[in-house]
């Protein structure tokens, strides 16, 4: 594990602290958090792209569903036997 030195101006580390502390946890472990947040951006992988979805399901709420879509097929005609 690596150990980073950083440098802030006294609001940012009164905030970052506040933060943490919200969170119940050390400064040290709230910004590995905050770091580890930026890598899952950075990765592209499924979990963030429908976690992101997650966020802005309010956006697909006039997207018909599955079942409004279906309702209006015509049921598919039955094999030919061979």
């Amino acid at each position: 594990m690596s150990q980073v030195t950083i440098y802030l101006d006294d609001e940012s580390e009164q905030a970052a602290r506040a933060a943490a502390a919200a969170a119940k946890m050390p400064l040290s472990r709230w910004f590995a958090q905050f770091a580890e947040r930026e890598k899952e951006k950075k990765r592209g992988d499924w979990q963030s792209f429908f976690a992101e979805v997650d966020k802005h399901k309010d956006l697909w709420a006039e997207f018909p569903t599955l079942e409004e879509i279906r309702a209006t097929d015509v049921p598919d005609l039955p094999r030919e036997s061979l």
